[in-house]
This record gives C-alpha cells, structure tokens and sequence, in this order.
C-alpha cells in the first residue's frame, strides 16, 4: 500500500493524469467548437430559409392580399405547409388586421393575437427570430412585407409601397434532433480519444520524468549560486542533448554573472540619464508653447491659464492684483514707412522694455499684435502705476537710442487693479484694464490711465 500510495503521489502518475485530462478537455472543446459553429451554421441556414419562404410567399400573394381575397390566401399558405416543415402561415393587412391563416396544430398563431382584437404584431419585420412554442418546441419566426403589384409597364424607379404583411413559422425540431445526434457523437469520439491516450502518456512521461530530477537539482543549486553545477546524463536522445545544453549553461551564467552586474549598474546609469535629458526636452518644448516667437514673452494662450490662476489666488488670499494693458501709438505708420522689419524690431524692443521694467514675480504677455499686457500679482494701484512708468520713461530713452528714426512711436498704458472683491472676475478685470488703455490713447496717447472699479469716475494719470 505504501507503494502504491507512492506512485499514485509520485510526478510520473500526475503528469499521466495532467496529460490524460488536458486531452479529454480539448477533445470537449473541439467537439464543442465544432458543435457550436455547426449549430449556428444550421440556425443561419434555418433564417435564411425562412426568409426566402416568406419572400416568396409574399411575392406569391401579393394580388391576393391586394384584393383582400382570404380564401386564395388560405389555399396558397394550405399549399405551402403540406409535406413541410412550416408551422404557420399569417397574411395581414397594413395595419396588422389578419386576412388570412393556416397553421399545423392548434395554437401555433395564438401567442401573435392581440388581446380582443383580429390584429396581430408585424414587429420586427425581416428579421428571422427564434420563439419557442411549449407544445411543438422552437421555431423561426419572420415577418416579410408584401408589396403592391406593380405591371412591369408602369413599374418606375421609386419604391413600390407596403400593402401588407406574411407572417412564416419554421420548425426546427428535425434540426434539433439532428444536432443532439451529433452531439452524443462527438461526446463518444472525445471519450475514445482520450483511452486511447492514456497507455501512450504513460509510456511518454515514463521516459521523461526519470532524469528531470537531477536537472531539477542542479537548477537549484543554480538559484543557490553554487559554482561548477553539472548534470550526469548518458543518454544519446534529446534529454541527453538537454543535459549537455543546461551543463552550458551553467558554465555560462558562471562566466557572465559579473558582467550582467556590471551592465545592469551601466544601463541604470544610462536609463537615469536619458530619462532626465527626456524631462529637459518636454519642459523646453512646453516653454516653447508658451512663448511668442518673436518677442519671447509669453503668448495669448499661455496667459489666459496664468489670468485664471492669479485671479484665484488674489481671491483666496485677499490680495491685490493689477492688470497694464500697453498699446504701441502709431505702430502702422512705422510698418509702412520703414517697412516690416522695423516693426519686428519695434516690438521686440518693446519687450525689452517691459521685461526689465518689471519684477521677476510680474508677467509678461504679447496680447496680439502691437499690444501687451503685464499681470503683477500682489500689486497695489500706485505700484502698478509706478512700473508702468518706468515702462514708458524707459520706452522713450531706449528708442531714442536705438531706432531714432521710429520715434513717432509711443506708449498707451492702462491699469487696472483688483482690490477687495471687485472685478469679481478674471476677464472683468482684462475688459477694466482695457477701458483704461482706451482712455489714454483717447486722451492722447503717450501716457498713462489708472481705473479704480470701486470709483465712480475713473482716475487718470497725465502722458510723459
């Protein structure tokens, strides 16, 4: 008994088993595939059938149904259900009203009456459906619509219109039985296959299993990082060849075992490298899609976010933020008269100017074409107004200097601050500032405007 309790637990009668089993479950489940494609493959034939029954049935008593002629309509469905596997047969008007029918067995057409009426439900129409009658088992249900018949004389290019409806049960009990024949079939065939499996498992495992034991023991002592681990197998046959291949191995894992650490602790280096190199390129590229080309500030887009994100801050913390709107004065008589390129100088000195004028903290955006603006978070009005004039008083000094002969440009400058909770929102704010600038390039040009929200009137600085 212990013998015996010993092989049964031993590796060769499990894998025997395994094997066994993993044959049996595949024989089901090919028979099962095979089973289930055959299945759906008759079903499909089944509607498909169906529907040309009912075509042409539809096609057959399309004079009748016209004339409302039940009796023609019976015997046409009468010919039909002799000798076949057709159920029932239903011919309805339009609206759904029974002309006619013929069934084989009482109660095939009931279930499709509506309750107190001669009506009976044409939904879906050509879709072959499978219903399952508790009397005579399932069958394909179809409704095909029946045309109005046309002479082939005035026939015309339009669709011909619906004048009724065939309403077709076809049974599928032979094809029921069939496929439960086939089924115990290929049950028997998978049953088969697998007794005949079972000796020549064995036989097969018998031979493998023995020396796997000792490759068993030499991949442990592998795992233990032991040196010089080899196998002994005098066989000429593929597990010798496995023997010599894994004696390879081992030698070689012994020889690269250094080197791979040595590669490891490289490719790390390497991989902390490239990923840090890859992070420097995605925020230049996100600076990048910031930025004006041109000038270098920030762009439009860029400032909306940072609008949206100060806006909420001075909110949360109850403090100042001020808005300058910056108008270039005369910036298209510059670009007509010394042409494009002085523009793009102009602007970019402009830039310049705004970007040494104000804080680090401040920001600075090209709005759109000749005009900027300049967020400064925690600014009080007088302060805002203070940078804004060292903006202009460095404009003058600085295109004097350098572009002489575009001097006829100057500076409009608004400002706009929020202070306590008015503007209540963050484009109140820019439509402020805004207002602002209009009112210095009205009051004419080359200077600054300062609207408080909270005043009546705003307050307005003198030009320089």
């Amino acid at each position: 008994m212990r013998q015996l309790g010993k092989r049964l637990s031993g590796l060769q009668f499990r894998t025997t088993l395994i094997l066994t089993t993993t044959v049996l479950a595949a024989s089901g489940l090919t028979g099962a595939l095979y089973l289930r494609t055959t299945t759906d493959l008759v079903l499909d034939h089944t509607r498909s059938r169906s529907r040309d029954l009912a075509q042409a049935l539809a096609l057959a008593s399309a004079t009748d149904v016209a004339k409302r002629d039940s009796e023609s309509l019976v015997r046409i469905a009468e010919g039909m259900l002799l000798g076949s596997e057709i159920c029932y047969v239903l011919y309805t008007d339009v609206s759904g009203h029974v002309l006619a029918s013929y069934q084989n067995g009482t109660g095939n057409i009931t279930p499709f009456l509506i309750k107190g009426s001669e009506n009976i439900s044409v939904e879906p129409i050509d879709e072959p459906r499978i219903i399952v009658h508790r009397e005579y088992g399932a069958r394909v249900d179809v409704v095909y619509p029946v045309l109005l018949p046309v002479p082939s004389s005035e026939q015309t290019d339009g669709p011909k219109p619906t004048i009724g409806y065939v309403r077709l049960g076809l049974s599928i009990t032979d094809a029921e039985k069939a496929l439960t024949m086939l089924a115990k079939n290929v049950m028997g065939l998978s049953v088969i296959i697998t007794l005949l499996m079972v000796p020549l498992g064995y036989q097969i495992v018998r031979n493998v299993v023995s020396p796997l034991k000792s490759i068993r023991e030499a991949a442990r002592a592998i795992a233990r990082n032991e040196p010089f681990v080899h196998v002994a197998l005098k066989r000429s046959d593929e597990i010798g060849e496995l023997g010599e291949s894994f004696n390879a191995m081992a030698d070689q894992i012994l020889a690269t075992h250094s080197k791979l650490t040595q590669l490891n602790s490289e490719l790390e280096d390497r991989v902390s490298k490239r990923t840090q190199a890859l992070e420097d390129a995605n925020q230049r590229l996100r600076e990048m899609a910031s930025r004006d080309s041109l000038t270098g500030l920030y762009n439009r887009r860029h400032f909306n976010d940072l609008l949206a994100q100060l806006f909420a801050e001075s909110s949360r913390y109850d403090t100042n933020l001020s808005c300058v709107m910056i108008d270039l004065d005369n910036f298209k008589h510059v670009n007509d008269s010394l042409g494009h390129q002085a523009g793009d100088d102009l602007l970019r000195l402009t830039s310049n100017v705004i970007h040494r004028s104000i804080r680090e903290a401040d920001v600075a955006v090209r709005y759109g074409g000749d005009e900027f603006c300049v967020l400064m978070p925690q600014t009080a009005p007088a302060e805002a107004r203070a940078s804004a004039e060292r903006i202009l008083e460095c404009f003058c000094r600085d295109i004097e200097r350098d572009m002489p002969s575009a001097s006829v440009a100057t500076l409009s400058i608004g400002v706009a601050s929020r202070q306590g909770s008015e503007p209540a929102s963050p484009d109140a704010l820019v439509q402020l500032a805004d207002e602002a600038l209009y009112l210095a390039k009205a009051g004419g040009k080359n200077r600054i405007t300062v609207v408080q929200p909270v005043c009546d009137s705003p307050f307005q600085g003198g030009g320089i």
